[in-house]
């Protein structure tokens, strides 16, 4: 509830600060389901259905000159226990930035991602992309172009959770040693090219990342089509938690642990067809078993007019095979989407994902309104 207050708050307080003049709005609709409907285990050796979840999702964001605020929110329809149904709401994102002055903004529950950070595919930003935070962030502006941040993250979830609170005084409840957590980040968006470099956790050693980024956009003006990108990230912990669904369908599913990540991807887009890749690799050693190496691949082409096939394949490998348990991941789907005018698009999909001799399948379908 708290989530949802804050959120249309910054909506509010972005059409108070803005003019009828300088308000763009745009706001999305959707209804879909995505989960798998079956799922199969070897062990168990037995195949089991799954009512998936119908979701409801809006979002809406205003931008103009002084203020942006976005939020996003989902409310689900789903058998929690296999025998009763109930809904259930959450707030998936939200910001609110104000810019005071031309140099300056101010933000809460701000994501300023690099370019290069970005997992099209995936869709979803690498952690050590961020300059901003889920807390505070001040930006400022010296040169066109350059944004420089500096963050202090912390929860809006209102918990006196210690893991949520950004501690003043270096100290847990229970003394445990604590550091003040803060950030600095820059990026510079050229016309040609972007890079980004964050640093996160500074005065923590056992929990400090950096992460450093470059963009090709056009690669340098030369291969309009092409758009390339790039990055690593060194984090003195063993993060596990950033990305831990990169492929994820029922019960088959993992991500990519790292002290080490490098990462790319790139995109070829045509008047009728588009491809798209994306990478990432932990460089170092495992300390524990995890799967260090995903990749995937999706070819998009039009049919006829307004409808769009999509064939997406994605695999997780354990590269260093430290444990033999560990299987490969793969997973493979084809979508439909057709635009049935400017605003409405509706979309079907086939999915499967293996791993062993388990596997999961789902069929997702929407319906967007968008504008």
């Amino acid at each position: 509830m708290k989530k949802i207050i804050s959120s249309l708050a910054a909506l509010a307080l972005a059409s108070a600060f803005a003019s009828a003049d300088d308000i763009k709005l745009s706001f999305y609709n959707k209804l879909y389901e995505e989960d798998a409907i079956l799922i199969h285990s070897d062990e168990a050796d037995e195949t089991t259905k799954d009512f998936p979840g119908i979701k409801e999702r809006m979002q809406a964001e205003v931008t103009s000159e002084k203020v942006d605020a976005m939020v996003k929110a989902t409310v689900t329809l789903d058998d929690y226990d296999e025998k009763h149904f109930g809904l259930q709401g959450k707030v998936n994102d939200w910001y609110v930035e104000f810019r005071p002055i031309d140099k300056i903004a101010l933000g809460m529950h701000t994501g300023i991602y690099a370019d290069g950070s970005t997992l099209p595919i995936y869709d979803d930003n690498l952690a050590a992309g961020n300059i901003g935070s889920d807390g505070f962030t001040v930006s400022v502006f010296p040169i066109e172009n350059l944004r420089f941040a500096v963050t202090a993250p912390f929860s809006f979830d209102g918990s006196k959770e210690k893991d949520d609170i950004n501690w003043l005084n270096g100290k847990k409840e229970d003394d445990e040693e604590e550091n003040f957590n803060i950030g600095f980040g820059a990026i510079y968006d050229h016309e040609l090219f972007q890079i980004g470099a964050s640093l996160q956790d500074v005065a923590d050693s056992d929990q400090r990342q950096i992460g450093a980024y470059i963009n090709l956009p056009k690669l340098f003006g030369k291969v309009e089509p092409l758009t390339i990108g790039a990055g690593f990230a060194h984090s003195e912990a063993w993060v596990t938690d950033s990305f831990d669904d990169l492929i994820s369908i029922g019960e088959v599913g993992a991500g990519v642990a790292y002290e080490n990540l490098l990462n790319a991807y790139a995109t070829f887009e045509a008047e009728k067809f588009s491809v798209t890749a994306e990478m990432v690799y932990n460089l170092g050693s495992d300390k524990e078993p995890s799967y260090d190496f995903y990749s995937a691949a999706s070819v998009s082409f039009g049919i006829v007019e307004n409808l769009t096939a999509t064939a997406t394949g994605k695999i997780l490998v354990d590269l260093k095979d430290k444990d033999e348990t560990q299987k490969n991941i793969t997973m493979g789907a084809f979508a439909l989407d057709y635009d049935v005018n400017e605003n409405n698009t509706v979309g079907a999909e086939f999915d499967i994902a293996m791993c062993d001799k388990d596997w999961a399948i789902a069929v997702p379908v929407y319906w967007k309104y968008h504008f």
